[in-house]
């Protein structure tokens, strides 16, 4: 190339240039994202247990036999657990004849998001008897759709407290009439106990026809 083209290039060296300097510099590849860390589900917190030592806890340990899967007593408060089996209408006729004659109440308990449970949920029923003035817990474990017996033939307050548990934790209890909600309106979509319930198909939608409603009431 002449010198004379070198200082005077033509229009189309001069375009050819001007295409260089406008070329868009490629863009350096970003990182992918790191993948999200899953905290290790948090471990349930299990007070002291001791062995069960008054004379009553060691008899009715006894009557129950096989049916204990485990009692030890806890926060002062004795406890037993049971299983989910054949025996399980039978076992708590005996605590029954025993002299628990009072249901006190029944709770439940949704594990999901915790380390260290049998099954997903718990069930706690607790006892009185006003003849011995002694209190006790029987607990059964359960995962997420079995069915457990009704105790409401034996104890007739089970009739609310079982219906609560099935309310808001979706627990069915067979063997039994009227299992329906007590607490919510009857075409509630869910059991809001449940530690997946905001995860439940079609809540949103419910809870916008339910929010639609309350304002034309208004």
């Amino acid at each position: 190339m002449s010198e004379e083209l070198k200082k005077n290039p033509s229009p189309e060296e001069n375009k050819k240039e001007e295409v260089k300097k406008e070329a868009p510099k490629p863009e350096a590849k970003k990182a992918a994202p790191a993948a999200k860390k899953v905290p290790p589900k948090p471990q349930i917190v299990v007070a002291p247990k001791e062995e069960p030592n008054e004379d009553w806890q060691k008899k009715l340990i006894g009557e129950l036999g096989d049916s204990v899967k485990e009692a030890y007593v806890s926060v002062g408060e004795f406890n037993i657990v049971v299983e989910n089996n054949e025996n399980y209408i039978d076992t708590f006729k005996k605590i029954k004849d025993f002299g628990f004659d009072y249901l006190a109440d029944i709770s439940s308990v949704d594990y999901l998001k915790y380390e260290g449970a049998p099954k997903r949920f718990g069930l706690s029923y607790h006892f009185y008897s006003v003849k011995m003035n002694k209190r006790m817990r029987v607990k059964v474990f359960l995962d997420d759709g079995e069915k457990v017996p009704s105790v409401m033939d034996i104890w007739k307050t089970a009739d609310f407290h079982e219906r609560e548990a099935y309310d808001l934790m979706g627990i069915v209890f067979t063997g039994r009439d009227s299992l329906e909600r007590i607490l919510l309106p009857h075409d509630w979509v869910g059991h809001p106990l449940r530690k997946d319930a905001d995860k439940i198909e079609g809540r949103e939608e419910y809870t916008a026809r339910l929010v639609r409603k309350l304002r034309e009431e208004d």
